[in-house]
């Protein structure tokens, strides 16, 4: 969205994520509030949201460090709405090998001082990472042309439990809560890791740990007949 070179006409007052997730399908539901800071009327224009995701090869549904590579997410059912109820019908979407992109229409005047909300929904089958034991997901707030001052992302992944997290966790019934502010130039990159055991969650990922145990065993037992062997 346009801004006047070296003054800030608009800020993201709220940039609110919701993913509820179904198995492998996620309907993902982005409520953006948009707030005029300058003392005349703004027409916002053009919006984007940019979407991509890291896949990684795997053994057995165990995802191998390092094998990550970005593309683009497919996308269905989308729309867009205003705080008000009205339908947004100028919505584009554009998939390429490395990202997918949703561009809305946003003509509606913001009074000084005043914020309206668009709201964007989508449903995807790439934004769940699916493995034996965990599922992860990776949700990535691009750069914004305008400040985003205040975040948040929130899932409901079906009561399982969080064992990995990339950002600090809050927890609200089923639903897991994260939040970060003054996002700006760089990208906020969320990622977790989830299942259905309730192991503590920690700063790394179970199922890498899982990964390194097995190939271990499989080395000691290697070793082990190799010595039997001789």
């Amino acid at each position: 969205m346009p801004a006047c070179a070296g003054t800030t006409v608009e800020v993201w007052e709220n940039y609110n994520v919701s993913i509820e997730v179904d198995s492998t399908t996620a309907h993902v539901t982005e409520e953006l509030t948009i707030k005029n800071v300058i003392d005349k009327s703004v027409v916002p224009g053009y919006g984007y949201i940019t979407l991509s995701k890291e896949e990684s090869s795997d053994v057995l549904g165990i995802s191998i460090p390092f094998t990550e590579k970005v593309q683009g997410m497919e996308i269905s059912d989308v729309s867009a709405r205003l705080d008000d109820g009205s339908v947004i019908t100028d919505i584009m979407v554009t998939e390429e090998e490395e990202v997918t992109t949703i561009r809305y229409g946003f003509w509606t005047p913001v009074m000084p001082g005043q914020s309206r909300t668009i709201v964007i929904e989508y449903t995807t089958d790439d934004i769940v990472d699916k493995g034996i034991l965990f599922d992860s997901i990776t949700y990535m707030i691009q750069p914004s042309s305008i400040p985003i001052e205040n975040a948040m992302v929130e899932a409901d992944i079906d009561g399982k439990h969080v064992s990995y997290s990339s950002s600090p966790t809050q927890k609200t019934d089923d639903t897991m809560i994260w939040t970060m502010s003054d996002i700006d130039e760089d990208a906020w990159e969320l990622n977790f890791e989830y299942g259905s055991l309730p192991l503590p969650n920690l700063p790394f990922k179970w199922s890498q740990t899982f990964f390194i145990l097995i190939f271990g065993i499989i080395g000691i037992w290697s070793y082990r007949q190799w010595k039997f062997d001789k």
